[in-house]
This record gives structure tokens, C-alpha cells and sequence, in this order.
């Protein structure tokens, strides 16, 4: 009889740790503490090893069924970006290492139907390289990077979605990028032959600029346009040296038309006339974070000889709204 009750409340104990496993907001606090050792760790061994447990027990996590509507909102430094048509989330977060190098991480997660739920993860290979620039890639030979933005275009009847994101480059220089990314069957494809500026066509985009410097680079849905910084050298000397480029304050954009992104130059950014403060974000290089500032809204004339690249010529024009 004793015999049998041990067994009993084992079971129990085993089946009730079973459940607890499977239940979200339990795995979430656990990856919550493997998400800590990582941020926490002083050696690049230890952050590896406590990034290879966080990654294994995510993959499981949002495997199960219910995991594509859950918020996960502890894991602050892993980004979980929805598409605007609820067709996949990217699931990204970074590791920085003791040179002020940086690891990337993605898995692009989509709904199963009451099955579990289906997964890509992006393999990050050897980094960017020019080559990548000109390149459609797939999954496995990823150049790292985290998104914070999809935007949902349509080319021959065929679901692309341009992505903006982030790079640390190096330990003087980040990246900003807009790409394509498009899922067929089980795999993931990056790049689309849709960028056009004055004398390329391109398969995707990337600014390099100095790492004392923050690039601004965001959709603005109102005119269907992907508008950013413009860089210039920080002195006429590093011109072709992008890690020494910075802001000059004029903006250029990515337009949308008919079916490709369409480079303008010298536009004039514009923020809503209702609202008094902006909202800016940006991802801190050390945790991965990202965090949001409220400053007042302020427009500086590109052809002020006074601000900087101020000596630049300038023709800006005000938008036009536009709607897809």
C-alpha cells in the first residue's frame, strides 16, 4: 500500500511538472532568467554557453500552440515584430561579445492551426560582406542584423515584405538596412531586385555610419515612403571612409512606386502637425534593447548654411500622400 501511494505522488509530481512545462507564462519566466545570464555574463564563454540554453528552450517555447499570441513581454531584449497581416513574427535578439563584436539570433515564427507552430531559424554565417549587398540569400547564410519594422508590399501577385534594421558593424561603425524578405515552402529568402537609385538597381540597402552617431530610418505610412538621414563625411578627408559618416541633417527617402522602391533625395521630413513631441527608438548597442525617447518635434532647415552640411545643396520638397 505504501509502495503504491510513493508511485501515485510521483506520477502526480511528474505529471504536474509536465503541465507547469508547457504552461507560457512558466517557460517565459524561466527563459527570462536564461535571458539574464546573458546580459549578465563577463566572458564570451559564459554568455555562449547561457545563449545556446536561452536559444534551445525559445525553440521549444514558441513551437507550442498557443505561443504565436503570447506577448513574452519580460524578454525586453529579444525583439518579437508581427507582421501587419498576422502572417509571421521575427523573433530576434543579439549577444554582445568582449571586442564590441555582436552575435545575431532569428527565428521567423509562423501560426500552425492547432498544430504546433512552424519555425525558420536565420543562420548567421560570416557577417556582411559587399558581396551580400548584390545577393538573394536564404536562411543559412544570414549576415546578421535585428529588424524592427515590416512593411507589406506585393510584387506578381507574390507576399514580399520590406523589413528596416540594425546592424553593429564594428567597434567604430553600425549599419542600417532595408531588405526584402519573402517565405517559400519552409524556407526564407532575403533580397528582391526592387531598389532603385539614380544609377543602380539593387537587391537590398545598407548605410554604414560612424558609431558615435545615431541614423534615423523609418516607414511612414502616410506617403508610402521609407525616409532617413542622409550621410555625409564628418570631414571632406573621409569621404569613402563610411565609418566617419554622420547625419548632415537634410533626409532622403525610399518612395514606393509601382511595385519598387524608388530613391528621392532632399525631402523634408514631416512630423504630425497634432502632436507636439515625437517619439524616437533606438536600440542600445550593449543589452540590445529598445528604447524610446520622447523629444520635441523639431524640423532644421537643410539649407541653413549654419546647421550641419549646411554648405550642401538643397532642393527639398514636401510630401505627397499616397495610399496602395
Amino acid at each position: 500500500m505504501k509502495v503504491f501511494l510513493l508511485v501515485l505522488l510521483c506520477l502526480s509530481y511528474l505529471n504536474l511538472f509536465s503541465q507547469k512545462d508547457t504552461i507560457l507564462p512558466y517557460r517565459e519566466k524561466v527563459l527570462f532568467v536564461y535571458l539574464n545570464k546573458i546580459r549578465s555574463a563577463t566572458s564570451d564563454n559564459d554568455k555562449k554557453v547561457a545563449n545556446g540554453k536561452f536559444r534551445d528552450y525559445l525553440l521549444e517555447t514558441i513551437l507550442l500552440p498557443d505561443a504565436y499570441n503570447h506577448p513574452f513581454a519580460t524578454l525586453r531584449t529579444v525583439g518579437f515584430i508581427s507582421s501587419p497581416d498576422k502572417k509571421f513574427k521575427i523573433i530576434n535578439w543579439n549577444v554582445q561579445l568582449e571586442d564590441e563584436s555582436n552575435l545575431f539570433y532569428c527565428f521567423i515564427l509562423r501560426p500552425g492551426n492547432r498544430k504546433k507552430n512552424k519555425v525558420i531559424e536565420l543562420i548567421e554565417k560570416s557577417g556582411y560582406t559587399e558581396k551580400l549587398s548584390k545577393d538573394v540569400i536564404t536562411e543559412n547564410n544570414w549576415y546578421g542584423a535585428l529588424y524592427y519594422k515590416i512593411i507589406p508590399i506585393e510584387k506578381g501577385g507574390k507576399d514580399l515584405y520590406t523589413i528596416l534594421g540594425w546592424r553593429s558593424n564594428s567597434n567604430i561603425s553600425n549599419m542600417k538596412i532595408i531588405d526584402v524578405l519573402y517565405i517559400s515552402g519552409n524556407h526564407v529568402k532575403l533580397g528582391a531586385p526592387i531598389f532603385y537609385t539614380k544609377t543602380e538597381k539593387l537587391k537590398r540597402i545598407v548605410y554604414e555610419y560612424s558609431k558615435k552617431a545615431t541614423m534615423s530610418m523609418r516607414y511612414e505610412y502616410k506617403y508610402d515612403r521609407i525616409i532617413f538621414d542622409h550621410l555625409s563625411p564628418e570631414v571632406p578627408s573621409m569621404t569613402g571612409f563610411y565609418e566617419y559618416y554622420i547625419p548632415d541633417m537634410s533626409y532622403d527617402a525610399f518612395e514606393f512606386e509601382k511595385d519598387k522602391w524608388v530613391l528621392k533625395e532632399d525631402v523634408i521630413g514631416v512630423n504630425d502637425p497634432e502632436k507636439q513631441t515625437i517619439k524616437q527608438k533606438t536600440i542600445d548597442p550593449l543589452t540590445g534593447e529598445i528604447i524610446e525617447n520622447e523629444v520635441k518635434k523639431q524640423w532644421v532647415d537643410p539649407t541653413d548654411a549654419n546647421a550641419p552640411g549646411g554648405k550642401n545643396k538643397h532642393l527639398p520638397a514636401l510630401p505627397k500622400e499616397k495610399k496602395r
